[in-house]
């Protein structure tokens, strides 16, 4: 097991691969739609369940989350601008490991996440900076899914019919989620 605390020359790093456990939330609202991420910015499935994407009372979007590899990245800052208009993420990476040996420091990637919805769309930009001396490879992973549950079903109303999952279609530029509803 690595230790959290390592010995680097005479000084000492203390290692960082994840972030502390938050169940605050943030919220944007447009119109019909509005959508509640937690403070990293993403829509975890673990929780409470009631963050997602929502229009005319239900959830297109019941997943969202971006990884940098396997790892969840650390978040530095978080808030809600201009109105309820814009989600503000700031983030950096974890420390990398390979055989127990730091290989890529936390904070050397910065990414800046911003959210804004609007007309019943979710826009996100992605700004990546690194901050160290060399060149870094990272993979950023980006999951999503949507279950289209009704809001009372998200707040622990059963339904006694729903409507059905359309097959995912994929192209080189477009995911489209589909529901047929009732």
């Amino acid at each position: 097991m690595t230790e959290e605390v390592i010995s680097v020359s005479e000084d000492f790093y203390v290692l960082s691969t994840s972030s502390r456990v938050d169940d605050r939330v943030r919220v944007l609202k447009h119109g019909d739609t509005f959508a509640v991420f937690d403070r990293f910015g993403d829509i975890e499935r673990f929780g409470n369940g009631r963050l997602g994407v929502y229009h005319q009372d239900t959830r297109f979007l019941s997943r969202f989350t971006l990884r940098v590899g396997k790892h969840r990245p650390l978040l530095l800052s978080s808030s809600i601008k201009d109105d309820n208009a814009i989600l503000a993420v700031d983030l950096m990476n974890p420390d990398f490991l390979i055989a127990d040996k730091v290989v890529i420091p936390h904070g050397t990637v910065h990414i800046f996440r911003s959210k804004v919805l609007w007309e019943a769309i979710l826009h996100e930009r992605i700004r990546i900076h690194n901050y160290g001396m060399l060149p870094v490879g990272l993979d950023l992973v980006i999951e999503f899914d949507a279950n289209f549950a009704d809001i009372f079903e998200v707040r622990g109303v059963d339904r006694e019919r729903r409507g059905r999952r359309l097959a995912t279609e994929v192209t080189p530029d477009t995911v489209i989620l589909g529901y047929e509803g009732l």
